[in-house]
């Protein structure tokens, strides 16, 4: 009886492991990439009336990069990428477009520089669902098209004025203009309430908490759905005393979120550019640095200083305040620097920023407010400082410094 159970059971397993073997022939005998390289000479037989173009022998591709430490074979099923008789092709079929912008494909050969220098992706995969991922083990799927963009700056230091960039040109101009740079570092540059910019992009999947994220367990998607809403991704644990997210929610709207998520991208850390290297001709020339603005006042020169070095993040536009602080005394919201002048001298006004400020707990059992003032002594000039000042003043509201210039009617 039990001899009887160990044949069938021999017999089963035979019969499984032929099958297995011979799934695993067919997938080398006919891969993918075959499938996909056939259709593409038929198509370009059509395209060019030639009939002997869907007759080419198929074979596999590769483009090897070992000055960029990258071997790309993309090509096998992307085999049109350098085919203007493909342009109006679906992908994977299609010829690589100019991006509007003339002489873009002949600076950027895809023999010399290849694939995923700019896409990312899993360059020796010749297997779709491995090469665009995302896929365990590796750390960069292939960028959706709104992301392309950032990669511009691996051999691009200034993007400003280069043609095909403009998204990243406007993503900067965001950062500025939302002040990240208030409470962020990048290049150890700003300040040190969120963490360093450039080390975002270069870090592990595994070190991102992915539990309230939604969608793929990517550094990009956490990144975008920490800018959508950064309470909901990083909630905190008070019973540990680990507060949630510090960066305010902005409410950006989704063509804001792909902006910056881009920018983040562009920064590149030390660490990144070692491990995967740009040969010094592929990268372009730094361009002269922007002159310095010349102001007509202090005050503009202040409001200047106010929107460079991030104080709008917290303080919000023109100092109006509403950026939301929880547990912060003044109804968990940064406090609106329009009053200063009424609750300040110049002088202690300077002290203020000198130092930094924490503030003050509406519920003192409660966990600290995530934002604070950091000191800016080591950051700003005594002539930015001044300015700066004069600007903080002049918010005060126009209809109080004319009740205040009233006579006294009793007097």
């Amino acid at each position: 009886m039990r001899r009887g159970i160990w044949n069938r059971l021999f017999v089963v397993s035979g019969f499984g492991l032929g099958a297995l073997l011979g799934l695993l022939i067919w997938q080398e005998t006919f891969p993918e990439w075959k499938g996909v390289q056939a259709e593409y000479y038929r198509r370009l037989s059509q395209a060019t009336g030639d009939p002997s173009k869907a007759r080419t022998p198929l074979k596999i591709q590769q483009i090897y990069l070992p000055e960029f430490h990258r071997v790309d074979r993309c090509i096998p099923c992307h085999v049109g990428i350098d085919n203007p008789k493909m342009a109006n092709q679906p992908q994977p079929f299609r010829a690589h477009p100019d991006l509007g912008v003339p002489g873009f494909l002949a600076a950027h050969p895809f023999s010399e520089i290849g694939c995923t220098i700019c896409h990312h992706g899993q360059g020796p995969a010749t297997v779709k669902r491995f090469a665009h991922g995302p896929v365990a083990h590796w750390e960069e799927p292939l960028l959706s098209k709104e992301l392309i963009v950032g990669s511009c700056t691996t051999c691009h230091q200034d993007v400003h004025g280069l043609k095909g960039a403009q998204r990243l040109v406007q993503a900067k101009a965001l950062f500025d203009e939302k002040g990240c740079i208030g409470c962020h570092t990048l290049h150890g540059k700003g300040m040190l309430v969120g963490p360093e910019l450039v080390e975002t992009w270069g870090k592990s999947v595994d070190q991102f908490d992915f539990r309230y994220v939604k969608g793929e367990e990517t550094v990009s998607n956490w990144v975008i759905d920490h800018f959508r809403d950064p309470q909901r991704v990083v909630p905190g644990y008070p019973a540990l005393g680990v507060p949630e997210s510090a960066m305010p929610n902005y409410e950006l709207n989704n063509e804001e979120i792909q902006l910056l998520t881009a920018l983040v991208l562009s920064f590149h850390s030390e660490e990144e550019e070692t491990e995967r290297p740009v040969p010094a001709r592929f990268k372009a020339a730094p361009k002269a640095p922007i002159p310095e603005p010349t102001y007509t006042s202090k005050i503009e020169q202040g409001k200047a200083v106010f929107q460079r070095y991030g104080c709008v993040a917290c303080h919000g536009v023109n100092g109006r305040g509403g950026i939301r602080n929880k547990n912060m005394e003044m109804a968990e919201e940064v406090p609106p620097l329009v009053y200063v002048a009424e609750g300040f001298t110049k002088e202690e006004l300077k002290q203020t920023i000198r130092n930094g400020r924490y503030p003050a707990k509406a519920d003192s059992s409660g966990l600290s407010p995530p934002l604070w003032m950091p000191a800016w002594k080591e950051k700003l000039s005594e002539e930015e400082m001044d300015a700066l000042v004069e600007y903080l003043m002049s918010l005060h509201p126009e209809e109080l410094k004319q009740t205040a210039q009233l006579p006294d009617k009793g007097a």
